[in-house]
């Protein structure tokens, strides 16, 4: 639950701040580690790269809260049970993220510049 309220809350923030500006395109990412979104930067998460796993849990760290891009597991009785979070996920300036899973090479990112106008 405190999951869905972050990522709502992330993107109404988004779309306030959004009103009074332009974005332009920047730079391509491939995310490894640990960053920050820098000043007068947007980060769009648009995708990921997973390691082929029998039981997968793919998620990021977004200002220290785990997000699950892509989970699946055996249940009894050998259903599958999957989730998958949509992307792109839009992330303003200052934000921490970290590709936080053995299960993924990197998270692939375009950056933006806000143009204030």
């Amino acid at each position: 639950m405190k999951k869905i309220i972050f990522i709502t809350l992330l993107f109404c923030g988004l779309a306030f701040t959004a009103q009074s500006q332009s974005l332009t395109y920047s730079k391509v990412i491939l995310l490894t580690a640990l960053d920050t979104v820098p000043q007068g930067k947007v980060w769009k998460v648009v995708s990921y790269q997973p390691v082929v796993s029998s039981n997968s849990h793919v998620y990021m760290d977004v200002n220290g809260v785990q997000i699950h891009l892509y989970a699946w597991h055996y249940q009894s009785g050998g259903a599958i049970v999957e989730r998958e979070m949509p992307l792109p996920m839009w992330l303003p300036s200052g934000t921490v993220i970290e590709n936080n899973s053995n299960l993924c090479y990197s998270l692939s990112i375009i950056e933006f510049t806000e143009n204030n106008e």
